[in-house]
């Protein structure tokens, strides 16, 4: 089932021929190296060979975004503090936690060249990231939520960026397509057995194809599924570990 991406990227202003697709797509970063959603860790999985990044929003007190997965900071940092709780200040502070600003890792990626995979966690940051891409002509991202609300909200606020919804095993990607009004399918589906990929059949793809729509698939770092599923015609597959996906400097695959 051959893909053609270039109407989505001529529609959405992204880069045209930037690397082979699917796009490799840094889960958190590089987070199966260094600690995840930080700028360390957006940067290495460049280096790796991510065209694209993908990071969680959080909001402070005082209404900075702020890119980190949980609004606890105890499992990643071991800090018993809540980002909504603090100001961007207050949490800049804090020793031994560095959970960069979304203004950073913007700036970041528009210094590599990167694409950012936005997952919108805490309610309000859509419109903010909206906001900021859209001052800085940062047309390589792509805003996303599991919160179908967060995403119609973009969409029907007349968003120019694509939009994609997180879909669970069990759920209807297609029922919840249509509900959020996306753009993309992103099925997080690396727990459903020892083979996922047997999911995303070709009767699921050529519907949301139908539909108008692309396919981003879950995080992946099992060789032999990540090889299976950089066969199908999907825009993006997300991996903690991006070196597993692209090619070695000396031209020698890490799946070979």
């Amino acid at each position: 089932m051959p893909r053609d991406f270039s109407p989505f990227f001529r529609r959405y202003g992204w880069p045209s021929g930037k690397a082979t697709l699917p796009f490799c797509i840094g889960h958190r970063g590089a987070s199966g190296h260094v600690r995840e959603n930080t700028l360390e860790a957006f940067r290495l999985a460049s280096d790796l060979g991510a065209e694209m990044w993908e990071l969680d929003t959080q909001l402070t007190r005082d209404g900075i975004v702020v890119v980190s997965h949980d609004d606890h900071l105890e499992r990643v940092f071991g800090v018993d503090r809540h980002i909504s709780r603090m100001s961007a200040a207050e949490l800049a502070a804090l020793d031994g936690v560095n959970v960069p600003t979304f203004e950073a890792v913007a700036a970041l990626a528009r210094e590599l060249g990167a694409g950012l995979y936005i997952e919108l966690k805490a309610p309000g940051t859509g419109p903010l990231c909206w906001e900021h891409l859209g001052q800085t002509n940062q047309r390589f991202a792509c805003l996303g939520s599991f919160d179908t609300a967060q995403v119609r909200q973009l969409r029907d606020a007349g968003c120019d960026f694509p939009l994609s919804v997180l879909v669970r095993t069990g759920h209807d990607p297609h029922a919840l397509g249509a509900e959020a009004g996306a753009d993309i399918l992103h099925l997080c589906w690396e727990r459903a057995g020892e083979r996922p990929q047997d999911l995303v059949t070709k009767g699921l793809m050529r519907k949301a194809f139908d539909e108008g729509r692309e396919i981003v698939l879950w995080h992946e770092e099992r060789p032999a599924i990540l090889r299976d599923i950089m066969r199908l015609p999907v825009l993006g597959i997300c991996t903690d570990l991006p070196d597993l996906m692209r090619p070695v400097m000396d031209g020698e695959e890490r799946l070979g």
